[in-house]
């Protein structure tokens, strides 16, 4: 563990165990509930913020409303944001929730959710995002780079541009360059789905091929495999091109080649639809 993680589990405890000390709702309820950060690039600003609510090993049942406050964990005055709803995605492989909440200052901020359940009972988790002066990741507005990613036309071997069982042919048709130039809007996937090690990630790239299903006249679809080579797990030059330290991540371009949307972790159909729908004619 490095001297970062181990700091940010000291704080962490500092934070929980002052919340000990504030009341639940008056309607609370003893659980087990646990949420789970499912991305971890956090700007100044109004960052994405995913999570997924589990009791035990299985999805916490019977959410009917989660609202997340945030604070920061050294602010000494404990000023408290104003409570942000979390938008449940329920069409992915297991629910999650997103949030863009108020982070204005870099640092650790202490997130608290109370879960409201369909039995009128409610429930509150903590946990904690460390939020950064600048990003990493391409952010939104930005002028996406003109990455000249394989194709089928340079490397016509599918096994080679994919890691996925049964890939989509369709997505290796077109550099990120070229589509930046076609005039249509674009959704470009960063994503390693054959070699993904947990269950939230393998569905990201289903649901590109489900939107793409349903736009695809409409709009650019491009999967850039994480990896250039299986065997030495060697990464693509795009994956520096485009600041990425995770996998997966999913982007959404305009017609001029903008970032308007940034998706890391899971992303279901619908949040990458919502996402697209503006864009298209």
């Amino acid at each position: 563990m490095s001297m970062k993680q181990i700091t940010l589990c000291i704080m962490a405890l500092l934070w929980l165990a002052a919340c000990q000390g504030q009341p639940s709702p008056a309607d609370s309820a003893v659980s087990a509930a646990q949420i789970q950060r499912l991305n971890s690039d956090y700007t100044v600003g109004t960052p994405r913020i995913s999570f997924a609510i589990f009791d035990g090993p299985a999805p916490l049942a019977g959410v009917e409303r989660v609202e997340v406050t945030a604070v920061p964990v050294n602010d000494e005055n404990g000023t408290t944001s104003t409570p942000v709803t979390a938008v449940p995605y329920l069409d992915y492989e297991l629910p999650y929730w997103v949030i863009y909440p108020p982070l204005p200052t870099p640092g650790i901020w202490g997130l608290t959710a109370t879960i409201y359940l369909a039995d009128g009972a409610a429930i509150q988790s903590q946990f904690l995002v460390e939020v950064k002066a600048g990003p990493a990741a391409i952010l939104v507005n930005a002028a996406a780079p003109r990455s000249q990613n394989r194709t089928l036309a340079t490397e016509p071997d599918l096994a080679k541009l994919s890691s996925g069982h049964d890939p989509n042919p369709a997505l290796y048709q077109m550099t990120i360059a070229d589509a930046v130039q076609s005039g249509k809007p674009t959704v470009v996937a960063f994503a390693t789905p054959g070699l993904c090690q947990t269950k939230w990630c393998a569905p990201v790239l289903d649901s590109v091929e489900t939107v793409y299903a349903e736009e695809g006249e409409e709009a650019n679809f491009i999967h850039v495999e994480i990896y250039q080579d299986f065997q030495d797990l060697t990464f693509v030059p795009e994956v520096a091109e485009w600041g990425l330290e995770t996998e997966p991540w999913v982007f959404v371009l305009d017609a001029d080649g903008r970032v308007t949307a940034r998706f890391e972790g899971p992303l279901s159909p619908r949040e990458l639809g919502e996402a697209l729908q503006p864009l298209l004619p």
